[in-house]
């Protein structure tokens, strides 16, 4: 299943770079190819609503990451994702091929906050486990050392690995919020994905045209909550951006609205007021008995 999911990625990505190439003929073919595989793998794996018959983490992550499904089936899709992600109790039950597509997976179907959640999980299997056993690199596998300090016995405890680390990517595009939006980063999207208890973060990407960086923090508005302010914080953001470049940043407001400002070269700096209207912490699924 796994492996059917990135067949029909690549052929995905062939159609793509055969068109760039103005390779008419490819990119016939690979279109079809790519839409035949999609159309086998739902017939064998999807059921029209978007539950899949690997009723996986690693599963769905894939599936919504690679846009395997249908767009009428991502929310019933991130909808189980959530569920099974809250049922292990935020912990990692994805591998090597789908870790990185986990956290990134769940926001895009509108469940950041779980995405987060499983971010900050520290309980093992989690990117946090390591992190309160000492670590300053990412382990070949979650538990290469064990809880009492020792080292796992069993095969495969390096402890420099990058593969679980792929998290990094959903740092720097969700909370820091620095995205490339065009080959060569000559056009970036800004847009900090306010969750959890997060109050600043800050990034930065050295480009062909030189550094694009982007850093915010986050405040609470004082006093009694007169004119509509109770629950508002202000949100101090500055980006930097190179000559040749140019940023659509995005920030949130009250209400659930955005405000959306495009700039060019140069230091900017920008303050708004927004709400964080989620709850949090989210809650583990307790299993049935």
């Amino acid at each position: 299943m796994v492996a059917n999911m990135f067949l029909i990625h690549s052929l995905d990505l062939l159609s793509h770079i055969s068109l760039l190439l103005a390779h008419p003929t490819d990119h016939a073919h690979f279109t079809r190819e790519a839409a035949l595989a999609r159309a086998e793998f739902h017939a064998e794996y999807v059921t029209p609503n978007g539950r899949l018959a690997s009723d996986t983490q690693a599963a769905y992550a894939l599936a919504i990451s690679l846009s395997i499904l249908h767009p009428a089936q991502l929310p019933r899709a991130g909808a189980r994702l959530a569920e099974l992600v809250r049922k292990n109790a935020f912990r990692i039950g994805t591998g090597f091929a789908a870790t990185p597509f986990l956290c990134d997976a769940l926001a895009a179907t509108g469940h950041l906050q779980v995405a987060y959640a499983a971010l900050l999980e520290t309980g093992c299997p989690s990117w946090l486990y390591p992190v309160t056993m000492g670590a300053t690199t990412v382990w070949e596998r979650w538990d290469s050392m064990l809880p009492d300090g020792s080292v796992n016995p069993g095969e495969m405890t390096s402890f420099n690995h990058y593969a679980f680390g792929a998290v990094a990517k959903f740092l720097y595009e969700r909370v820091a919020g620095l995205r490339r939006v065009e080959p060569g980063w000559t056009r970036c999207c800004v847009q900090p994905a306010v969750g959890a208890e997060f109050t600043s973060a800050a990034v930065e990407h050295v480009t062909p045209r030189g550094v694009v960086a982007c850093k915010w923090r986050t405040e609470r508005v004082g006093g009694g909550g007169s004119g509509g302010e109770e629950g508002t914080e202000v949100m101090d953001l500055s980006v930097t951006v190179p000559y040749g470049t140019t940023v659509e940043v995005v920030m949130p407001m009250v209400e659930g609205e955005r405000r959306e400002t495009v700039v060019g070269p140069g230091t900017w700096s920008f303050q708004t007021r927004f709400r964080r209207d989620y709850e949090w912490p989210v809650l583990p699924l307790k299993a049935k008995s």
